[in-house]
């Protein structure tokens, strides 16, 4: 796993940690201010209401996490700071040579004609048609960039990770790779 990939999980995990110690998923408005809230009251320098939709993905931003927030978040769960997390991580055992536990469906696991939705925040849904070939056409598109029509190949979706799309084409087009962010 890359140095990206093996960051990710530590997000991931620090957002479902924060999630259990308020005893509440966070998946709406109202939760991002009900967050802030019980941050606010035990640590001094809480993220503000955007970074934590940022860092939830709740809200597209390229901006880089900063080491404030992971520290002032890790500091929210107990630990002096975010590289304190990460190590009570490893010695928790749950970060296990490289590999993640999550739900993916690989496209050798289909059927032309099978139909796969995918939806991510804020209020985005791709419906795709797999057609056989690791190739896919796009039935229905909510607030994503990828149209009706549009063609493209992927090897695997994987629960909780960006699409990665490759061979996109549109009204005839070769399009650059895709993947939502």
């Amino acid at each position: 796993m890359g140095n990206a990939d093996l960051e990710q999980y530590y997000i991931e995990c620090l957002r479902k940690d924060i999630e259990k110690e308020i005893g509440r998923s966070i998946c709406t408005y109202s939760d991002f201010d009900f967050l802030s809230l019980r941050l606010r009251e035990r640590i001094p320098d809480a993220p503000s209401v955007s970074t934590l939709k940022r860092l939830w993905a709740y809200v597209t931003n390229s901006s880089m996490r900063s080491r404030s927030t992971l520290n002032a978040l890790a500091r929210f769960l107990g630990h002096a700071d975010w590289p304190s997390y990460i190590e009570s991580l490893m010695r928790d055992n749950r970060v296990e040579s490289g590999f993640l536990s999550r739900t993916s469906l690989t496209t050798s696991s289909l059927h032309a004609g099978d139909i796969v939705e995918l939806t991510w925040n804020p209020g985005r849904c791709l419906v795709a048609e797999y057609l056989g070939d690791d190739r896919f056409v796009v039935r229905k598109s909510e607030n994503a960039k990828l149209a009706e029509g549009t063609l493209f190949t992927t090897l695997i979706i994987t629960k909780g990770l960006p699409l990665y799309c490759n061979n996109v084409v549109f009204d005839g087009r070769k399009l650059d790779d895709y993947a939502p962010v």
